[in-house]
């Protein structure tokens, strides 16, 4: 999934590990930490984040066959104000 910010300003609270890293997403979505990847992308604002889905996509234990709501528990999270 991506975070795509509108600013350079924005990007910096949503980039910072302090704010977003490998545990927060592990408790988010219930994935081992070691099995998350951060990508940092500064020139576009964005920050890519990768771990395996939890069943194999279009398996019959697959409720979500495009991601189409994966991204609800990180826009849950509450995002520091961005000064």
């Amino acid at each position: 999934m991506e975070v795509f910010a509108r600013d350079a300003d924005a990007y910096a609270v949503v980039a910072d590990p302090a704010f977003l890293d490998a545990s927060v997403i592990a408790r988010l979505y219930g994935v081992p930490a070691q099995d998350v990847q951060f990508y940092r992308i500064p020139s576009l604002n964005v920050v890519k984040i990768s771990f395996p889905r939890p069943v194999v996509q279009g398996s019959l234990r697959d409720h979500d066959i495009h991601a189409g709501q994966h991204h609800v528990p990180l826009a849950m999270l509450a995002v520091p104000p961005v000064t």
